[in-house]
């Protein structure tokens, strides 16, 4: 009976595969673009949130520095703002040729947050365990984050941006695959463009792969199995792969504002429609740093890791710069999204004091931000602190609710030994490009996959990956042993994460961009 059942599963997987694999070999739509645009002038579209901006403004720098004959525009929201006078001031400052760059606001009521907050999602509901059980939470988020605007906003936005690139006359612009009206505005105009991507290659490019090897060989978003998929894990990845592709392809949040830009004239929005064979993506892929693809697209390129790097930490806080020259220092971030509950503080707390109690040399640097009403979480007092006040009194833990400065600016001064991160892939990348191992705490979507992904390429560790996304003080400090202890393995993790730092930093993953950004811009009238 067992025998039948394994031979029955077989055939059916190999004839859903065969059959989806058939699907995703069909050659996509080419785009051709008839307008030219001005010479050297890029318009960034771009969300403002850190995750997903990152990438772009990291090119801007590299623009700014290494390309000043390029006249960049940046269409985003007022947060952005801020960040794009600290670059175009860095830009002076390196290039005296470079030029500020020009900003183009939009409008505050369609923010990429907010559109999330008036659906109900907040930094606490999205949180989820990986596996199959929670496909369906997973694959409607992605959706969701595909298409976060009602029609009527999508319309408005598109229609701002639509002005703005009219009125810039870009040779290029540059696109966020989580901005859809962009894409809409810059297609419509028949401009040429590119797309700027903060994910890693497999989360974008496994359904490229021949043979349909998305559904045997490369793991799913949000699934936590590891590369290449086990057997043991082939049908919770191939099922998990047809929920993603149904929910993807029917958008179920979306089918109002489908029906009212279908009534305006717009096609069919589905996160499968993003890619045209002939549309470059550059990609925060590293070579000697990712899980190898089989068939890298010819029009994408690997990037590397493009993060920003503005300014010392003595620059903007002497007071933060002389404490981190006090010693070696662990930094725990988990990214500009995540907000702390009693229980994942509780645990980091007394894994702190432990760490600190067993490493007399050590300090440690954590952001926090409690969760609140706010954030769709549980408001809670002081007490999680009591293991910790000693080392605050003392000097040796510093808790600020934001850094700064950017992390890898942290990471160049040498004193950061290792990044606890949540997998996001801006704090990946920032240690991955200056040489610093990771101890990955992953809570939602391709966190699951960069933890994998660490883990592969031997620059760090899954913590608590039994108790994902939740964490002990246990687990805790079983991970900060594997990377700063004495031995063997903490080692090799060392040593590998510097190895892949300095690959990074022969050709810079933000120059890398800027420099293919610069040749497609040059073609403009």
């Amino acid at each position: 009976m067992l025998k039948r059942l394994l031979l029955g599963s077989s055939l059916l997987i190999a004839i859903v595969s065969l059959w989806l694999s058939q699907w995703t070999a069909r050659p996509a739509t080419q785009y051709t673009p008839s307008v030219v645009g001005r010479n050297n002038t890029v318009l960034f579209i771009v969300n403002s949130e850190f995750g997903l901006s990152n990438v772009h403004l990291a090119t801007a720098q590299g623009l700014l520095e290494r390309h000043p004959e390029v006249e960049i525009h940046v269409a985003s929201f007022a947060p952005t703002y801020p960040r794009i006078e600290r670059i175009s001031k860095h830009g002076r400052k390196t290039n005296s040729s470079s030029k500020d760059i020009i900003f183009h606001e939009l409008p505050a009521q369609h923010l990429f947050a907010r559109a999330m907050a008036m659906a109900g999602r907040t930094a606490t509901s999205i949180i989820h365990p990986p596996g199959r059980a929670h496909i369906d939470q997973i694959g409607k988020d992605l959706a969701f984050y595909v298409a976060p605007w009602s029609g009527e906003a999508h319309l408005e936005l598109y229609h701002n941006l639509a002005e703005i690139i009219d009125q810039v006359d870009p040779s290029l612009v540059l696109l966020d695959i989580f901005f859809r009206p962009g894409l809409d505005a810059a297609r419509n105009r028949k401009r040429l463009h590119a797309f700027v991507v903060p994910n890693i290659p497999i989360d974008v490019f496994s359904h490229h792969q021949p043979f349909g090897k998305w559904l045997w060989k490369y793991p799913v978003m949000g699934s936590g199995i590891p590369y290449p998929v086990p057997w043991s894990r082939l049908l919770d990845n191939i099922y998990m792969n047809l929920r993603y592709f149904q929910i993807l392809s029917s958008m179920p949040h979306f089918k109002a504002g489908q029906r009212f830009l279908r009534s305006k004239g717009f096609g069919r929005i589905t996160y499968h429609d993003l890619y045209r064979t002939n549309v470059p993506f550059l990609v925060q892929g590293l070579a000697e740093a990712t899980i190898p693809l089989d068939h890298v697209p010819p029009n994408v390129t690997y990037t590397g890791p493009m993060y920003l790097s503005l300014s010392t930490p003595e620059e903007v806080s002497p007071e933060l710069g002389q404490w981190l020259a006090q010693g070696p220092t662990l930094l725990v971030n988990l990214g500009s999204f995540f907000a702390w509950d009693i229980g994942r503080a509780s645990a980091m707390a007394q894994a702190i004091a432990d760490i600190l109690e067993e490493n007399p040399d050590l300090q440690v640097l954590w952001k926090f931000r409690k969760t609140g009403k706010e954030f769709g979480g549980v408001p809670f007092g002081d007490e999680f602190m009591d293991p910790v006040r000693p080392f605050l009194e003392n000097g040796r833990l510093k808790m600020v609710p934001w850094l700064p400065v950017e992390p890898a600016t942290l990471f160049e001064t040498g004193h950061i030994v290792a990044s606890v991160h949540h997998g996001g892939a801006g704090c990946f990348n920032e240690a991955l490009g200056t040489g610093i191992p990771h101890i990955i705490l992953p809570q939602w979507l391709d966190h699951y996959s960069i933890a994998q992904a660490a883990q592969y390429i031997r620059v760090g560790v899954w913590a608590c990956q039994k108790t994902a996304p939740s964490f002990t003080a246990e687990c805790l400090q079983d991970a900060f042993s594997t990377v700063l202890s004495s031995e063997k393995t903490a080692t090799a993790i060392r040593e590998k994460a510097k190895e892949i730092g300095k690959i990074v930093q022969r050709d810079p993953g933000r120059y890398i961009s800027a420099r293919e950004v610069a040749k497609l811009a040059a073609h403009g009238a």
